[in-house]
């Protein structure tokens, strides 16, 4: 097995030009950086790049969703476009119909786990979310569109075409998942925790009607997200987890627009991140064979490990990178059999998109074929220590906060043995396979920090580096 270090420049953008897209997407507060003109833009100006296209249109629970959504069909109808709306679904419904070349285009209005106040669009095409060269000539087009300072392009009143609607694709989309992966289950009980997203309607139903037991909670859709915050996270997820343990079944959440999805064992014990996408890949790798297997920069060494024993080659890549880099090895007629950042699998046989929802579905068919449990079948996959953190700073002092938590972590790693990855961030793999990743997100104004052991011992150590990051972040 080979682990192959993708370097990515920095994109070079025009000085005046703000860029838009993160690393998922555009996301950001409601009515400020996410706004009707926005939206309104956006969609013209893919009415005119993919002239003579379909263009689906969705959106998830949020309050502003459905208001912004109806900004973008009204913009692609009067620009000349074809819209098929439907409405509110998750991500992986919509990017599941985006497979259809009558409609191979899709914005979808999200901001994922973001917290409630805040929005986003995601734009696909033919199953898969746009890659870098995508967005960086869409954000072009933007810019020069905004020198015209004119909101609406309209076509005359005779080139107006009729939308259309679609409401089956929850049904299509169950039916695709049914018909793939072919089984029927035994019963398993199984707590769904939906986030109060667009999951409460499609996860409970089609789990259902493949013989399982589904308890929901957070099932009711609610764009204040009452329940628990959009982002599946061990901190968020309190209730499952006692809700786990009590009842001695495997729990399941998602995120706020259903592409994400934690996994909690028949003991209440959260599955850490990469150890699950370990699993899922070994199943692609299983059933598909070796090939590459692309992970983001954050993601653990244990599916280096756990891959290199079926022969496959792990790939990394930036954060939000995973498509573009399953669109470049795709086009040279390398086989990419499974794709995941944190939270995030991505299947290519099944569609170039994130998809919590086929992962489940997947893990709970070799549970059922295999008569065993999360918590045994998790016991092939190295237990690492692992931690993430997340810290919320001003806007306007994230590069400056970044810059000085990685000259603190150059100091101290300067007398260590093991390699430098400075990708997405900066990141140390040290030769015990104890690791540590700094960065900035893409999405929101916050500084992670992610970090991993596979001792108690070297866990404390790199512990004692993150306190002194956190007196940086926090400006002690």
């Amino acid at each position: 097995m080979k682990t192959v270090i993708l370097r990515v420049e920095t994109l070079k953008l025009m000085k005046k030009r703000q860029k838009l897209f993160g690393t998922a997407g555009i996301r950001g507060p409601y009515g400020i950086k996410v706004t009707a003109e926005l939206v309104i833009s956006i969609s013209q100006v893919l009415v005119d790049q993919y002239n003579g296209e379909g263009f689906l249109v969705a959106h998830d629970a949020r309050t502003s969703s459905e208001a912004l959504s109806q900004s973008a069909c009204s913009a692609i109808s009067l620009a000349g476009g074809r819209v098929y709306s439907v409405g509110l679904c998750t991500f992986p419904v919509i990017a599941n119909l985006t497979r259809d070349k009558k409609h191979s285009v899709a914005i979808y209005i999200t901001a994922s786990h973001n917290p409630p106040q805040d929005n986003g669009i995601k734009v696909l095409r033919n199953g898969r979310e746009f890659v870098r060269e995508e967005q960086e000539k869409l954000e072009s087009e933007l810019e020069k569109r905004s020198i015209k300072k004119k909101l609406f392009n309209y076509v005359s009143w005779d080139k107006i075409l009729p939308q259309y609607k679609i409401t089956d694709a929850n049904e299509n989309y169950s039916k695709r998942i049914i018909k793939k992966l072919d089984f029927q289950g035994d019963g398993k009980k199984v707590i769904l925790d939906c986030a109060n997203g667009p999951m409460s309607d499609l996860a409970p139903k089609l789990l259902s009607k493949l013989g399982f037991q589904v308890t929901t909670i957070n099932s009711h859709i609610d764009g204040h997200f009452p329940g628990r915050l959009a982002e599946p996270s061990p901190a968020n997820l309190g209730t499952l987890v006692e809700l786990c343990r009590e009842n001695k079944t495997m729990g399941v959440a998602f995120d706020g627009d259903g592409d994400r999805i934690a996994v909690i064992d028949e003991s209440g014990e959260f599955v850490e991140l990469s150890r699950m996408n370990a699993l899922l890949a070994t199943f692609a790798i299983e059933e598909e064979g070796p090939g590459n297997i692309v992970v983001s920069i954050d993601s653990s060494t244990t599916i280096d490990k756990t891959v290199d024993k079926i022969g496959a080659t792990t790939i990394r890549t930036n954060l939000g990178e995973l498509h573009g880099k399953i669109n470049e090895l795709t086009k040279k007629n390398e086989k990419v059999t499974f794709a995941a950042e944190p939270w995030k699998p991505i299947f290519p046989s099944w569609g170039f998109w994130i998809d919590g929802l086929f992962a489940l579905v997947k893990l709970l068919k070799v549970i059922t074929s295999r008569k065993t449990t999360v918590t045994d079948i998790m016991k092939d996959i190295p237990n690492h220590i692992a931690e993430r953190k997340a810290y919320i700073v001003d806007s306007k002092d994230v590069i400056t906060i970044f810059e000085k938590c990685k000259e603190k972590l150059i100091e101290r790693m300067k007398n260590q043995e093991g390699r430098e990855l400075t990708i997405d961030g900066l990141r140390y793999d040290l030769n015990d396979g104890t690791w540590i990743l700094i960065r900035k997100s893409g999405t929101e104004p916050k500084i992670r920090i992610y970090y991993e052991s596979p001792t108690m011992e070297r866990f404390k150590w790199v512990e004692q580096i993150v306190k002194k990051l956190e007196d940086i972040i926090m400006k002690k």
